[in-house]
């Protein structure tokens, strides 16, 4: 993302740059890689038949719709709708998957991803919880840290000109 300074009178405003930004590719091997990423998942959009866990290749991933926090301006109000982007984010090293509060036959249902924890008990045992609206969440038992987010379309603008609020 590309940032430029502008000045206004009182203060100085950061403004967005659109036609530079590149999509985000991230990958997270620690906490606080993975508190990044989870920020910038807060209020994704996700489709339950989105959510798939392939067990053999030990991966779970997520297609999401992604609020971009980093380039709505939430400074002041605007008339414009909220830009959003496709993403993809993949877990590795999974060794097993437990949903609490997702219907998994109904693929039709739509959640929204609020937080991403990262709760380590000992080498042998580390989990990643994914918690969504509607007080539903999936726990991945992990080998470790090892977690993609891809960007894989290019912003848009969403439905509504509100920004999420908690």
């Amino acid at each position: 993302m590309v940032l430029i300074l502008e000045d206004s009178s009182d203060f100085i405003m950061i403004k967005r740059k659109e036609e530079n930004y590149k999509k985000l590719s991230l990958v997270a091997q620690n906490k606080e890689d993975l508190v990044v990423i989870s920020t910038l998942c807060q209020d994704s959009i996700i489709k339950v038949a989105n959510i798939k866990w392939a067990k053999k290749s030990k991966r779970f991933y997520l297609l999401i719709n992604r609020f971009c926090w980093e380039l709505n301006d939430l400074s002041k109000k605007k008339s414009s709708n909220m830009l959003r982007i496709n993403s993809s984010m993949s877990f590795n090293s999974v060794l097993s998957v437990k949903s609490a509060g997702i219907q998994q036959n109904n693929n039709s249902d739509i959640t929204s991803l609020l937080t991403i924890n990262y709760n380590f008990f000992n080498f042998e045992k580390q989990a990643i919880d994914l918690i969504f609206s509607g007080n539903s969440q999936i726990s991945l038992n992990i080998e470790c840290i090892d977690v993609f987010l891809k960007d894989i379309s290019e912003p848009f603008e969403g439905t509504t000109s509100k920004q999420p609020k908690h």
